[in-house]
């Protein structure tokens, strides 16, 4: 125990106290921000607010039309605006003009000025246009769905309500005829209900696999490199004599480990202080609720998945003879992975099904798939309690068995193992 202690201070300070570390902790999330900020800022420094026009067959019409796109943003735009500052509206942003010559010569004479940037663009409504149930947009740049998805939501909520006070409705009765059901989801939970949506819960599982991801790609591929290098330099050698094979690798594992969660916990400090204000306006976001059983299940999972997988990573740096090859065989690593990611789909649309509950027992898929059945819909604590003992039995196996093929592999050198040689490693071992 004595040993892996001093091997897994060795490991971390050697880490935590090169330059590279420090200008990585401390730079990642500023320039992660900045390419997030700078593309928006630059495009649109120094642009003014969009002019566009209106063409319809009455003035009439066309003011409605107009009235609504000011009022009604685009979806998604009505928590926008810069921290510290009024959210901006639709009037600031876009400057509406109505254009009741609905000829060819006047569509013409618009695409000119488009042209020459006089106005930014324009929405033909004509009579026979609505009748055909086909409205065109011209403008320098193709429309983004969302502002599609906008302009048609207008249009059709003011065309309806025309057709409605044909038909002897008020403006108000019409309005209250228009006006959409929004449905709220609930969650019940040990007889507690509470709301929830299915993007909230999207968010927690996507936050799960995405530091899964880094963790592994990241700090399990430092400790395949930390083999490589101890075993190319021959420094192995010296240390197989005062530490055993096991104490080695359990040092090494957890070493790298404590680099990774110190960093992760550095930028995930950074990353809140400076992103939590802008999310903490979004609805999606305001409506996410951790419980408990959630946070500790993050914790666990993430933890005995990243020693799960760095355990496979030294025993890949083990087998292997140049980085190159190692490169080659991460693929036996994310296989599992990216199969977990895959039944994440499954997994939201049906948390108990059989091939969901199995495959979250298999040590190699629950730490995504298992966190993800919890966040969805929490299952049997024995389910909980039993995919968490495979996988920590799972990974003390690995261990075992890795420190074995770590023993011999690292003593080898120039020679390519395959696995009838990795199974003599294993005899030679135990012997």
């Amino acid at each position: 125990m004595r040993n892996t202690w001093v091997i897994l201070k060795r490991e971390y300070l050697e880490r935590v106290r090169t330059r590279t570390f420090l200008v990585l902790t401390l730079l990642a999330p500023a320039i992660m921000t900045a390419l997030m900020i700078l593309p928006v800022k630059l495009a649109t420094m120094g642009q003014g607010p969009e002019h566009i026009v209106i063409v319809a067959s009455t003035q009439q019409f066309g003011d409605t039309v107009r009235q609504q796109l000011l009022a009604e943003p685009p979806v998604g735009e009505e928590n926008e605006g810069e921290e510290g500052t009024a959210k901006q509206k639709p009037g600031d942003r876009y400057t509406i003009d109505v254009d009741t010559t609905a000829t060819e010569a006047e569509r013409a004479k618009l695409r000119d000025k488009i042209s020459a940037r006089e106005i930014d663009g324009f929405l033909w409504l004509t009579d026979d246009a609505i009748a055909a149930h086909t409205v065109s947009w011209d403008g320098r740049e193709k429309g983004g769905s969302r502002d599609e998805s906008w302009i048609s939501d207008v249009v059709n909520h003011v065309v309806q309500q025309q057709e409605l006070g044909k038909k002897g409705l008020t403006t108000e009765q019409s309005e209250e005829l228009l006006t959409p059901v929004k449905i709220e989801s609930f969650r019940i939970e040990n007889g507690h209900e509470t709301k929830s949506s299915g993007s909230s819960r999207f968010l927690e599982i996507i936050v799960m696999v995405m530091l899964i991801y880094v963790a592994v790609l990241l700090y399990g591929i430092s400790v395949m490199r930390s083999v490589l290098e101890e075993k190319t330099s021959r420094i192995i050698e010296v240390l197989l004599s005062s530490a055993s094979s096991t104490e080695l690798m359990t040092g090494k594992l957890l070493g790298v480990g404590a680099v990774g969660l110190t960093q992760i916990v550095a930028w995930t400090i950074m990353g809140g202080v400076i992103a939590l204000p802008s999310l903490a306006a979004q609805p999606n976001f305001s409506e996410l609720q951790l419980s408990p059983l959630v946070m500790i299940s993050f914790v666990l999972y993430f933890l005995f998945g990243y020693l799960l997988y760095s355990t496979m990573y030294a025993t890949i740096g083990a087998i292997s003879t140049t980085e190159q090859e190692g490169q080659q065989l991460q693929f036996i690593i994310v296989i599992p992975l990216v199969l977990s990611v895959f039944m994440l789909s499954p997994v939201i649309r049906t948390p108990d099904s059989a091939a969901v509950v199995w495959m979250s027992m298999i040590p190699f898929f629950s730490p995504i798939v298992m966190y993800a059945r919890i966040v969805v819909q929490t299952p049997p604590l024995w389910q909980i309690g039993l995919s968490l003992v495979l996988l920590v039995g799972t990974i003390a196996g690995l261990v075992v068995l890795c420190a074995r093929i770590y023993r011999i592999g690292v003593l080898i050198y120039g020679k390519r193992a395959n696995l009838p040689e990795i199974m003599k490693w294993l005899k030679y071992a135990k012997a």
